[in-house]
């Protein structure tokens, strides 16, 4: 080991970046034999992308990935404390909503759709909404003595 880096070689690949690269791998092998079936069931309908081509680019990431080992971290003051803050502002920066949940669904879980819903003509509900701010109007004076706009 000594010699090699002192020759001038540098070994990149970290206990757990070997673990995480063969974790990447894997689901991606796993992805690609799901994708071959696919297109098997489609008939070619859906295209599959070359496993060799896929490990390529997926080889590409990893390179380009600067991995933090523990003795990096400890070599280095404050580093521990920077990366837990970029985690912190990543989660808090996360959208809320991703998308419709997918699955089973009950009766009960449905929206209500627009039959049930009840129609008005227009007229009618104009009229509605002008005795509704009308008893508003009416609250607002007796209680506060505010009439449209103006104090009494």
């Amino acid at each position: 080991m000594k010699k090699l880096v002192e020759s001038g070689f540098k070994i990149a690949a970290t206990k757990e970046g070997r673990k995480m690269a063969k974790e990447a791998f894997r689901k991606l092998f796993k992805k690609h034999k799901s994708e071959v079936k696919r297109t098997k069931k489609t008939k070619g309908a859906v295209p599959t992308i070359p496993y060799n081509l896929k490990k390529a680019d997926l080889k590409k990431q990893i390179k380009s990935i600067g991995l933090t080992a523990k003795a990096d971290i400890k070599a280095k003051p404050g580093l521990r404390r920077r990366i837990l803050l970029n985690i912190e502002k990543s989660k808090r920066n996360k959208p809320k909503f991703k998308g419709p949940i997918v699955g089973k669904a009950y009766a009960s879980d449905k929206r209500a759709k627009r039959t049930m819903m009840i129609t008005t003509p227009k007229k009618e509900r104009q009229a509605i909404q002008k005795s509704i701010s009308d008893s508003v109007r009416a609250f607002m004076k007796k209680k506060t003595g505010f009439k449209k706009g103006k104090f009494i």
